[in-house]
């Protein structure tokens, strides 16, 4: 009786081994998916337009930046923050598995754009940090952002918030001038990261 108990055991050890270790090939091969995808697009909008650093004095605020087609999403532009290596195409459209691809934008009719925009991403994909870094930016930090006709503005961080209310709206406010809100989630879930930043 002990021995085939001591069998049963060792079956359901094994098995478990053999369903964990499934899990995790699954997961590896779903994350190496998801940043060949986010990098394929991001090799499209870097092809697909041409690059032109601006100052928000000389925004042309009837320039088209309505983005373009790519796989079924809407390609906005690009969001880059040197200070954590961070790179990724900004989705319009605003579902959870768009920010598998990339970013989203949550808030504003699109991007460079005065009144305000807010950009919301997870802040893990899979097992790797994704938007998670922008815990590490304080003031003064850079954050660039391209567009669809190829306009990239320079922002610079001036607040930082941790364990910021998720049900709070406060921030879907129209600002004066060109802002810049990025937010993810921290404290699984429950709360959010949420940094402002502004152009000059």
């Amino acid at each position: 009786m002990i021995k085939k108990i001591i069998n049963i055991v060792i079956f359901v050890f094994i098995a478990a081994l053999y369903v964990i270790s499934f899990l995790m090939i699954f997961e590896s091969f779903r994350q190496r998916k998801l940043e060949d995808l986010e990098a394929k697009a991001l090799d499209s909008f870097e092809k697909s337009v041409k690059i032109e650093k601006v100052d928000v004095s000389n925004l042309d605020d009837s320039t088209s930046n309505m983005g373009y087609d790519y796989s079924g999403y809407t390609l906005l532009g690009r969001l880059e923050i040197p200070k954590i290596g961070f790179k990724s195409v900004v989705i319009k459209e605003y579902t959870y598995r768009s920010m598998d691809l990339g970013v989203v934008l949550s808030y504003g009719s699109s991007l460079n754009e005065p009144g305000g925009t807010i950009i919301s991403g997870h802040n893990y994909r899979g097992q790797s940090s994704f938007m998670y870094g922008i815990r590490n930016l304080n003031s003064g930090d850079k954050i660039y952002v391209t567009d669809s006709s190829g306009r990239e503005v320079e922002y610079t961080v001036y607040e930082k918030l941790r364990n910021y209310n998720p049900t709070d709206t406060g921030l879907y406010k129209k600002y004066d001038g060109y802002h810049l809100t990025l937010i993810t989630c921290e404290s699984g879930g429950q709360s959010r990261i949420v940094v402002k930043a502004s152009a000059n």
